[in-house]
């Protein structure tokens, strides 16, 4: 219930209006509203006369009369007017206005006074649509099917509204999904989502206000059936084929099976009873298959609807076999089982039930076989010749194999004459081996190889003629190794052995050289080598000769010859270097300097790196090829940097005066925007080619003799090499510039592009 009080009204203000309004009653469509309208006094003792009013929803009731008497002071309430009224629910609640107005027309305390008030009025009440009736489906084609259905509208104007249907799927006996929602007025969907080889199921659905209906089937539809994955034609018996159908199509009713004896020219409808063998496979049988070579083909039904042929492979009815193919180990060493197998060849398809072995040498050995198609059997050494022959469900034995031929034969024997015994120590190169191999089918092949202990291959040599091999030499062949010769002789009857033999090379080197470094202005290094002590002798008391002591292990290695007199050694002279070689060692990279140095010849080296340290090894080779070798720790101190020209590197620009530089690399780059770009920020991609470009730009200062030796360099010069503080080098073209400083005093500069390193010709 809702009320409201008007504005006092009359000269004094003694009275006024009074509402009260409320639902009386409702049902799921419409409501009824009452609204009375009241007189009210306050502290009042008069009689007044007058009328009121009730609306409802802009609706007024009669007017009412009132006389009123109410005693001094008093408050009275007194009802004037009723109206009720019957209002619609709509589809959303609403507030309906009632209001009272009272007159007083007595003569006295006249005046007019209104009160309103809302009443609220809710939504109708909605329910489940009534379900469509009278579904059906029908199929048109494999990619379309029409389902059509009956509205049922009762109560479409009340509280069962339609807003439209939905149309449900179901394939395969999967989930129901939704496929559409069509408009309340629609009557009719054609589906055209639909594929060959499944099954779909439909529902509806009407749906409005009041939610969704029941769901009602429209049937169950099935596109045409998938043809069979492959079929498989198996031989069961004389006159029994089975048909294995694989990939069998879950909801086909019916199969039709044909039957072709002549290839596939012409085909003929068969009665096949089914088995099946698991949710993929049917078993289909002909229990009558003509004799001969037939071929089957079958497809799946559904109804009318059917699958495309599939054929199968084709068999032969009950045939004896044909000869096998058999293969067997061509030799083997006496005393071990020779291994034959064979394949069946059964043109029916029939499996093997038995089969025969014969082995025919020195006696005939007869084995029998049933399921089996290989055997293992212990020969006496001589040739053999195996043949087989399988039985198949044919009563007949199959035809025989050819002959395959086995040997039975001793290994070969050889064995390394020289050296003699392992362990021995070789004190001269070349080598020589004599091997020695015997087999009673005759020697087909040996072959000898050299090889460090756990190392590479160093020679090889074919030995079958059995002559001494020589092998090696004092650049092949390297002093304190351990070496293995490895004899392979392969018998005429084709069985392999092999023979090894170990030793360790020690023999007498040269006395090591002696290397003396010297530099030069122009920041090159000379480097001169010479004979060591090759004699021992006593200075006072020290022993002094051709030795060495190596630094990590502290072991003194002696050259020269040492025999045994008695009870005493006897240290005799090393081999002197007849030639020299000088490499530099630096950043990992070997340069030749000098080959083939007399004894005390100097070689220059005009590139070594500047203030770092590296290494120039020195060997020395005596006439007999022997050979011994020393390092020499080298570093070429200077003030600044070195440019050299020509050739030979001969021309120097020593850059010592207020010298820098800036080297800088760029790689060659490819760069690409892909179509992805905006899960990686929209950058690009970017990859790396093998290209590197270098570049080295230096300056320096110069006076005036250094500004005529490099303006020469300028006319006369375009690549050359660099040398950098660090002991950095490059070589390559450069671009040559100069500028006054001040006077007295140049500013000169170089921008090399760096080249594959080349080392000057030394002459």
């Amino acid at each position: 219930m809702a009320d409201s009080w008007g504005g006092t009204a009359g000269s004094l203000g003694r009275w006024q209006a009074y509402v009260n309004a409320w639902v009386l009653s409702e049902n799921d469509t419409h409501a009824t509203i009452r609204c009375q309208a009241f007189f009210h006094s306050i502290n009042w003792g008069f009689d007044v006369y007058g009328n009121g009013t009730a609306y409802v929803d802009g609706e007024k009731a009669s007017s009412g009369t009132v006389t009123m008497y109410s005693p001094y002071g008093g408050t009275v309430t007194q009802l004037v007017a009723t109206k009720d009224l019957t209002v619609a629910k709509g589809g959303s609640g609403r507030n309906v206005w009632c209001s009272a107005t009272i007159n007083v027309t007595g003569g006295y305390e006249n005046g007019s006074s209104s009160a309103g008030v809302n009443v609220w009025v809710g939504q109708r009440a909605y329910y489940q649509p009534h379900p469509p009736r009278d579904c059906s489906l029908q199929r048109v084609s494999d990619t379309q099917q029409r389902i059509k259905w009956s509205p049922d509208y009762t109560g479409m104007d009340g509280g069962y509204p339609w807003a439209g249907v939905y149309v449900d799927r179901r394939t395969d006996d999967g989930s129901w999904v939704n496929i559409a929602d069509v408009s309340w007025d629609v009557t009719n969907y054609t589906d055209n989502s639909t594929k060959a080889g499944h099954k779909y199921e439909y529902r509806l659905c009407a749906h409005g206000p009041g939610g969704n209906s029941k769901h009602v089937a429209c049937g169950t539809t099935y596109t045409t059936p998938s043809a069979p994955s492959r079929v498989e034609s198996v031989k069961g018996g004389a006159t029994k084929v089975t048909l294995r159908v694989y990939g069998a199509w879950a909801y086909a009713d019916s199969w039709d099976v044909q039957r072709s004896a002549n290839g596939g020219s012409t085909w003929t409808a068969i009665s096949a009873a089914a088995e099946e063998k698991g949710s993929a496979r049917l078993d289909l049988r002909d229990e009558s298959a003509p004799a001969g070579t037939v071929v089957y083909r079958v497809r799946a039904k559904r109804g009318s609807l059917a699958s495309a042929w599939v054929k199968s492979n084709s068999v032969t009815t009950i045939t004896p076999p044909l000869a096998p193919k058999v293969t067997a180990d061509s030799v083997v060493p006496t005393g071990a089982a020779a291994n034959v197998s064979w394949v069946p060849n059964h043109p029916d398809g029939s499996a093997q039930s038995a089969a025969q072995l014969e082995l025919v040498g020195s006696e005939t050995i007869t084995k029998p076989c049933t399921t089996e198609k290989g055997a293992s059997v212990t020969l006496a050494k001589g040739s053999w010749k195996a043949r087989v022959r399988t039985k198949g469900l044919h009563a007949d034995w199959g035809e025989w194999s050819g002959y395959v031929p086995i040997v039975v034969a001793d290994y070969p024997q050889c064995w390394v004459a020289s050296p003699a015994t392992d362990g021995v120590l070789i004190d001269a190169v070349p080598l020589t081996v004599q091997v020695d191999a015997a087999d009673e089918t005759g020697i087909a092949q040996a072959s000898l190889t050299l090889a460090e202990v756990g190392g590479a291959t160093v020679a090889t040599a074919d030995v079958t003629d059995l002559k001494p091999v020589s092998f090696g030499s004092y650049a092949t062949i390297r002093n304190g190794i351990d070496y293995l010769l490895t004899l392979t002789v392969k018998g005429g009857s084709g069985l392999s052995k092999k023979a090894t033999r170990r030793f360790k090379t020690h023999w007498a080197e040269p006395a090591i050289p002696v290397v003396s470094l010297s530099y030069d202005d122009a920041l090159a290094c000379h480097v001169k080598a010479r004979n060591g002590l090759s004699a021992y002798e006593i200075e006072q008391t020290v022993l002094v000769g051709p030795m060495t002591v190596d630094e990590e292990s502290s072991e003194l290695s002696m050259l020269g010859t040492i025999t045994a007199d008695g009870s005493a050694l006897a240290l005799g002279s090393a081999s002197r270097c007849s030639a020299f070689t000088v490499e530099r060692v630096a950043y990992g990279a070997d340069a030749v300097i000098g080959r083939g140095m007399l004894d005390s010849q100097e070689t220059i080296d005009r590139v070594p790196p500047l203030n770092t340290d590296y290494e120039y090894r020195v060997t020395g080779y005596a006439e007999n090829g022997t050979s011994s070798q020393i390092t020499a720790v080298a570093n070429v101190f200077a003030h600044g940097m070195a440019l050299n020209f020509g050739q030979d590197a001969s021309t120097v620009l020593v850059l010592d005066y207020n010298g820098d530089y800036s080297t800088s690399s760029q790689r060659s780059v490819e760069t690409y925007h892909f179509a992805d770009g905006g899960e990686n920020g929209d950058l690009p991609v970017s990859y790396m080619l093998d290209e590197l470009d270098k570049k080295t730009s230096l300056s320096w200062e110069m006076e005036r003799n250094g500004h005529d030796e490099f303006m020469r360099v300028m006319d006369e010069q375009w690549r050359g090499w660099w040398r950098g503080h660090a002991g950095e080098r490059a070589y390559g073209p450069m671009d040559f510039g100069l500028s006054v400083k001040k006077p007295g005093v140049w500013k000169g500069s170089a921008d090399l592009t760096h080249n594959v390193f080349e080392e000057p010709i030394n002459g």
